[in-house]
């Protein structure tokens, strides 16, 4: 069976959401895909009547394409139903799938909260299960959600359970995974060596098992790590190998990542012309594919350049765009970025009325999800209006 790129690029994705499908084949795991999206497209699964009467399982798969696609409050809907499935049959192991779907979603929204209060209990249903791979899986996640809050220290703890775990098992596609989130840790700390470190590891996993999504995507994060040290032409033919094994298999948003990634060091070095075309080559990619948080970060890229080549008008114009979509789709994280940015714009030209009011709302959505960093952030901007 030949394996159209776009359900390649999913495979990973589901064998790390459901771990107990590593050892099928990519043909068998693509199959499940497929006969899950022609049901959705069909659609064959519409009433909640009929929700009740399909295997949790799929369910979940469905919620997932659903949550990749962005239309997060119908994923929800999926997702919560297999996990009501799972209970009525007792199956311990899609429940803690399921609830780890579940919480996934709730990430994306920035509510860290109730996706922490999602893993623990995935977590507890994997260690009644004994389920070392599931269980590793799962201290990854939560290390990302605790990354995610500036929870550092925790979320290095859970990476090196999830690591334990792995390594005890064998199993090299969650090592590949895991070093990969710690180098992101390490970055984020500022600890550009360890990160480096990490990455490697991660691409030594990866590129020897064929984990072209995740080569690039990790050519990409330490593309990231080789710019924040101003070595800007490294970080550059870092991402271009992260764009040339995106473009080469089929990978449209790992691509899309890149091509804001070369934008943002044009950027850096005052190069606006061509930042913009490369934000503009990963706006065309997330709209074409339907990925509108990618579509979001692409508008408020560009605003961020225009801002900066003091065009005001452009740059309000693609702030108000991107913080739409994060309304529509109920991002309130993004939101609250895109909120940031309009206060600190308006404050730049003198109206201090909308730059109290935007900064005000940012203030409100960081801490409802939790980002104590971004509240302080603006009430610092507020206090200097």
């Amino acid at each position: 069976m030949a394996i159209p790129p776009e359900i390649q690029q999913l495979i990973p994705q589901v064998r790390q959401q459901y771990p107990q499908l590593a050892h099928l084949p990519d043909e068998v795991v693509a199959q499940m895909i497929l006969q899950v999206m022609q049901e959705q497209r069909a659609g064959l699964l519409t009433s909640d009547e009929e929700l009740t009467n399909i295997h949790p399982g799929q369910l979940g798969a469905i919620g997932e394409q659903l949550r990749n696609a962005g239309r997060w409050q119908e994923a929800e809907r999926y997702f919560l139903q297999a996990m009501e499935n799972a209970e009525k049959v007792n199956d311990l192991q899609v429940q803690t799938m399921a609830a780890t779907g579940l919480a996934s979603l709730c990430l994306k929204r920035g509510d860290f909260a109730q996706a922490m209060a999602l893993y623990q209990q995935a977590l507890a249903l994997a260690e009644r299960l004994c389920d070392q791979r599931l269980m590793s899986a799962i201290y990854d996640q939560v290390g990302s959600t605790y990354a995610m809050q500036g929870g550092y220290p925790q979320a290095i703890e859970h990476y090196k359970k999830s690591l334990d775990n792995s390594k005890q098992i064998g199993d090299e596609h969650q090592l590949a995974i895991v070093y990969a989130n710690l180098g992101t840790v390490y970055l984020q700390q500022g600890d550009y060596d360890q990160a480096i470190q990490a990455y490697k590891k991660s691409l030594k996993y990866s590129v020897k098992l064929g984990m072209d999504q995740e080569s690039a995507q990790v050519y990409g994060n330490l593309g990231i790590v080789y710019q924040e040290q101003g070595q800007y032409n490294l970080a550059i033919e870092t991402y271009q190998k992260s764009l040339g094994t995106a473009l080469r298999v089929g990978y449209q948003q790992t691509a899309a990542s890149a091509y804001k990634n070369i934008g943002n060091v044009h950027y850096k070095l005052g190069n606006y012309e061509q930042a913009i075309q490369m934000h503009q080559k990963a706006l065309e990619i997330d709209e074409r594919i339907g990925n509108e948080p990618g579509a979001a970060q692409d508008y408020g890229n560009l605003a961020n350049v225009y801002q900066e080549m003091g065009d005001v008008g452009q740059a309000l114009v693609y702030y108000h765009k991107a913080l739409k979509i994060f309304e529509r789709i109920g991002d309130r994280h993004g939101a609250a970025i895109a909120y940031f940015n309009l206060g600190n714009l308006y404050r730049e030209q003198g109206d201090v009325a909308q730059a109290r009011v935007h900064l005000e709302k940012a203030k409100a959505l960081f801490e409802m999800v939790g980002d104590a960093r971004g509240a302080q952030r603006a009430v610092q901007a507020l206090r200097g209006l």
